[in-house]
């Protein structure tokens, strides 16, 4: 077995009331702030094909983080706490994220 962590996904659907004002105000900024915790975006998307189930979205984001433990420090950060009040209280209509593990083929189930 590794003693590598495993990567943990932040997974973000959301519905954003202007796409321009979101990036500026909310995207801009944030992306120092995952940089600065190790993570790196793999989506970030106004469309999605959903495939089953209903779609109420029109922003999805997914993002890899190095481990739980640094998805969560992301989060909770003080520094990034006024963004994430922005993001919620003006820029979106609500959504949902996630914190997911990476799976690990090699650990124990």
């Amino acid at each position: 077995m590794s003693s590598k962590p495993t990567p943990c996904y932040l997974i973000g659907l959301l519905r954003v009331r202007n796409f321009e004002e979101y990036i500026q105000r909310y995207g801009m900024p944030a992306m120092a702030h995952l940089q600065a915790a190790g993570a790196e975006v793999l989506v970030a998307a106004p469309q999605a094909e959903p495939l089953e189930g209903e779609w109420n979205c029109n922003w999805t984001v997914v993002i890899k983080f190095p481990s739980k433990a640094a998805a969560t420090a992301f989060y909770n950060a003080p520094g990034y706490k006024p963004l994430r009040e922005l993001r919620i209280n003006e820029l979106t209509d609500g959504g949902s994220l996630v914190l997911v593990q990476g799976f690990d083929p090699s650990a124990p189930r």
